[in-house]
């Protein structure tokens, strides 16, 4: 999504009537881009190039669904395997490759 600059967002009531197309369209967009880009490996990823991840806790009997406040928590785990790797190289001189690095973001229920 980027900067309205031209035109005028629509009303609530407008954008109420065209809510069930834009998810219609939404959905659709998504299998295409899908079925063009899930054979693709290790692209060399461009600045901003990201997926950022909510943090959710699910209660499966009270059928709610909050946000987890264990961002911080969670991301010292899924770090171990690049801190080993750096670490390993930083000593023995070798190449690394990781399939990801995993950063913060904007809130503790939040991981990139």
């Amino acid at each position: 999504m980027g900067l309205l600059s031209l035109g005028t967002p629509l009303s609530w009531d407008q954008a109420r009537e065209l809510a069930q197309e834009v998810r219609d369209h939404g959905i659709e967009q998504f299998l295409h881009i899908w079925d063009n880009t899930k054979d693709r490996k290790r692209d060399q990823l461009l600045w901003g190039d990201e997926i950022e991840y909510m943090l959710i806790s699910l209660d499966h009997q009270g059928r709610r669904a909050r946000l987890s406040q264990r961002g911080h928590e969670l991301l010292s785990l899924l770090q171990v395997e690049e801190t080993e790797s750096l670490e390993r190289a930083s000593r023995t001189g070798e190449k690394i490759e990781l399939e990801a690095l995993w950063r913060p973001e904007f809130g503790r229920y939040m991981i990139e």
